[in-house]
Protein backbone atom coordinates (compact mmCIF):
# COMPACT_ATOMS: atom_id res chain seq x y z
CA UNK A 1 0.00 0.00 0.00
CA UNK A 2 1.26 3.47 -0.86
CA UNK A 3 1.14 6.41 1.53
CA UNK A 4 -1.44 8.98 0.36
CA UNK A 5 0.71 11.82 1.72
CA UNK A 6 4.20 11.09 0.34
CA UNK A 7 3.74 8.10 -2.00
CA UNK A 8 6.21 5.77 -0.23
CA UNK A 9 5.41 2.20 0.78
CA UNK A 10 3.59 1.81 4.08
CA UNK A 11 4.43 -0.75 6.76
CA UNK A 12 1.99 -2.74 8.83
CA UNK A 13 2.03 -3.78 12.46
CA UNK A 14 -0.63 -5.55 14.53
CA UNK A 15 -2.75 -2.40 14.94
CA UNK A 16 -2.04 0.10 12.16
CA UNK A 17 -0.66 0.63 8.71
CA UNK A 18 1.82 3.49 8.77
CA UNK A 19 4.37 5.27 6.61
CA UNK A 20 7.93 4.97 7.83
CA UNK A 21 8.87 8.01 5.76
CA UNK A 22 6.44 10.70 6.94
CA UNK A 23 4.66 9.04 9.88
CA UNK A 24 1.18 8.99 8.34
CA UNK A 25 -1.20 6.50 10.01
CA UNK A 26 -4.04 4.74 8.23
CA UNK A 27 -6.56 6.48 10.51
CA UNK A 28 -5.32 9.90 9.33
CA UNK A 29 -3.28 10.72 12.43
CA UNK A 30 0.42 11.41 12.64
CA UNK A 31 3.00 9.32 14.49
CA UNK A 32 4.56 11.41 17.26
CA UNK A 33 7.89 12.88 16.22
CA UNK A 34 7.15 12.98 12.51
CA UNK A 35 6.15 16.20 10.87
CA UNK A 36 5.64 16.99 7.23
CA UNK A 37 8.07 19.87 7.49
CA UNK A 38 10.80 17.25 7.97
CA UNK A 39 10.45 16.48 4.28
CA UNK A 40 12.62 18.74 2.18
CA UNK A 41 11.20 20.93 -0.53
CA UNK A 42 12.81 18.63 -3.07
CA UNK A 43 11.04 15.60 -1.57
CA UNK A 44 7.71 17.39 -1.73
CA UNK A 45 8.35 18.56 -5.29
CA UNK A 46 9.45 15.17 -6.64
CA UNK A 47 7.03 13.10 -4.55
CA UNK A 48 7.35 9.38 -5.17
CA UNK A 49 10.17 9.92 -7.68
CA UNK A 50 12.47 11.41 -5.02
CA UNK A 51 14.27 8.12 -4.27
CA UNK A 52 14.84 7.49 -7.97
CA UNK A 53 16.81 10.72 -8.19
CA UNK A 54 18.42 10.83 -4.78
CA UNK A 55 19.61 7.21 -4.77
CA UNK A 56 20.16 6.99 -8.54
CA UNK A 57 17.76 4.07 -8.79
CA UNK A 58 17.11 4.73 -12.47
CA UNK A 59 20.75 4.53 -13.53
CA UNK A 60 20.08 1.93 -16.26
CA UNK A 61 17.69 4.29 -18.05
CA UNK A 62 20.25 7.04 -17.69
CA UNK A 63 22.96 4.76 -19.14
CA UNK A 64 20.86 3.78 -22.15
CA UNK A 65 19.62 7.30 -22.98
CA UNK A 66 22.79 9.23 -22.12
CA UNK A 67 22.19 12.93 -22.78
CA UNK A 68 18.64 12.21 -23.98
CA UNK A 69 17.82 11.31 -20.37
CA UNK A 70 17.99 15.02 -19.56
CA UNK A 71 15.55 15.67 -22.39
CA UNK A 72 13.31 12.92 -20.99
CA UNK A 73 13.33 14.69 -17.62
CA UNK A 74 12.35 18.02 -19.17
CA UNK A 75 15.74 19.68 -19.71
CA UNK A 76 15.64 19.56 -23.50
CA UNK A 77 18.17 22.26 -24.29
CA UNK A 78 20.80 20.87 -21.95
CA UNK A 79 20.36 17.35 -23.32
CA UNK A 80 20.65 18.57 -26.89
CA UNK A 81 23.77 20.57 -26.04
CA UNK A 82 25.49 17.58 -24.43
CA UNK A 83 24.74 15.23 -27.33
CA UNK A 84 27.30 16.73 -29.78
CA UNK A 85 29.90 16.79 -27.00
CA UNK A 86 29.43 13.08 -26.52
CA UNK A 87 29.71 12.50 -30.26
CA UNK A 88 32.88 14.60 -30.40
CA UNK A 89 34.38 12.42 -27.68
CA UNK A 90 33.44 9.30 -29.64
CA UNK A 91 34.94 10.75 -32.84
CA UNK A 92 38.19 11.62 -31.08
CA UNK A 93 38.50 8.11 -29.69
CA UNK A 94 37.55 6.57 -33.05
CA UNK A 95 40.22 8.58 -34.87
CA UNK A 96 43.00 7.98 -32.34
CA UNK A 97 44.45 4.67 -33.50
CA UNK A 98 43.50 3.20 -36.83
CA UNK A 99 43.95 -0.47 -35.88
CA UNK A 100 41.98 -0.21 -32.65
CA UNK A 101 39.35 2.31 -33.68
CA UNK A 102 36.30 0.05 -33.24
CA UNK A 103 37.47 -1.15 -29.86
CA UNK A 104 38.12 2.46 -28.84
CA UNK A 105 34.68 3.46 -30.07
CA UNK A 106 33.05 0.85 -27.81
CA UNK A 107 35.25 1.97 -24.91
CA UNK A 108 34.34 5.62 -25.59
CA UNK A 109 30.65 4.71 -25.62
CA UNK A 110 30.95 2.86 -22.31
CA UNK A 111 32.96 5.68 -20.70
CA UNK A 112 30.62 8.47 -21.80
CA UNK A 113 27.49 6.58 -20.83
CA UNK A 114 28.95 5.62 -17.46
CA UNK A 115 29.68 9.29 -16.80
CA UNK A 116 26.12 10.22 -17.79
CA UNK A 117 24.80 7.41 -15.60
CA UNK A 118 26.68 8.86 -12.65
CA UNK A 119 25.84 12.56 -13.12
CA UNK A 120 22.46 12.80 -14.87
CA UNK A 121 20.41 12.61 -11.67
CA UNK A 122 22.71 15.09 -9.93
CA UNK A 123 22.18 17.51 -12.82
CA UNK A 124 18.40 17.01 -12.59
CA UNK A 125 18.44 17.61 -8.83
CA UNK A 126 20.42 20.81 -9.33
CA UNK A 127 17.92 22.16 -11.85
CA UNK A 128 14.93 21.00 -9.79
CA UNK A 129 16.32 22.94 -6.83
CA UNK A 130 16.55 26.01 -9.06
CA UNK A 131 12.92 25.51 -10.11
CA UNK A 132 11.95 25.24 -6.44
CA UNK A 133 13.72 28.54 -5.71
CA UNK A 134 11.74 30.20 -8.50
CA UNK A 135 8.51 28.78 -7.12
CA UNK A 136 9.42 30.02 -3.62
CA UNK A 137 10.13 33.47 -5.00
CA UNK A 138 6.92 33.60 -7.03
CA UNK A 139 4.66 32.14 -4.30
CA UNK A 140 6.32 33.02 -0.97
CA UNK A 141 3.29 32.24 1.21
CA UNK A 142 1.86 29.22 -0.60
CA UNK A 143 4.94 27.66 -2.14
CA UNK A 144 4.41 24.29 -0.37
CA UNK A 145 1.00 24.01 -1.98
CA UNK A 146 2.52 24.86 -5.36
CA UNK A 147 5.24 22.23 -4.86
CA UNK A 148 2.63 19.61 -4.02
CA UNK A 149 0.47 20.67 -6.95
CA UNK A 150 3.30 20.49 -9.46
CA UNK A 151 4.88 17.47 -7.77
CA UNK A 152 7.68 17.34 -10.32
CA UNK A 153 5.20 17.01 -13.15
CA UNK A 154 6.63 17.35 -16.56
CA UNK A 155 5.55 15.56 -19.65
CA UNK A 156 8.36 13.07 -20.11
CA UNK A 157 7.21 11.67 -23.40
CA UNK A 158 6.54 15.04 -24.97
CA UNK A 159 10.01 16.19 -23.92
CA UNK A 160 11.63 13.06 -25.33
CA UNK A 161 9.65 13.33 -28.57
CA UNK A 162 10.62 16.98 -28.94
CA UNK A 163 14.27 16.13 -28.30
CA UNK A 164 14.25 13.36 -30.91
CA UNK A 165 12.52 15.66 -33.37
CA UNK A 166 15.08 18.44 -32.81
CA UNK A 167 17.86 15.90 -33.09
CA UNK A 168 16.48 14.64 -36.41
CA UNK A 169 16.22 18.22 -37.71
CA UNK A 170 19.80 18.85 -36.63
CA UNK A 171 21.06 15.73 -38.43
CA UNK A 172 19.07 16.52 -41.57
CA UNK A 173 20.35 20.10 -41.70
CA UNK A 174 23.90 18.87 -41.13
CA UNK A 175 23.55 16.37 -43.98
CA UNK A 176 22.07 19.01 -46.29
CA UNK A 177 24.84 21.51 -45.55
CA UNK A 178 27.50 18.81 -45.92
CA UNK A 179 26.13 17.62 -49.29
CA UNK A 180 25.82 21.21 -50.49
CA UNK A 181 29.43 21.95 -49.53
CA UNK A 182 30.57 18.68 -51.13
CA UNK A 183 29.06 19.70 -54.47
CA UNK A 184 30.91 23.03 -54.45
Amino acid sequence: MKCPRCGNNMSKDCEHTFCTHCGYLDNGEQIHGYEEKQASDLEIYLGKDFNKFWRNENCFTSFILGPLYLCYRGFILLGLLLMPLEWFFWAMMFGSFYHFRYVLLVIAFLISRTIFMAVNNMICIYFYKRQIKKIKKKYPNTYLDELRKRNGHFNKYTSLFLAVLLFALFVMSFVLVYTYLWKI
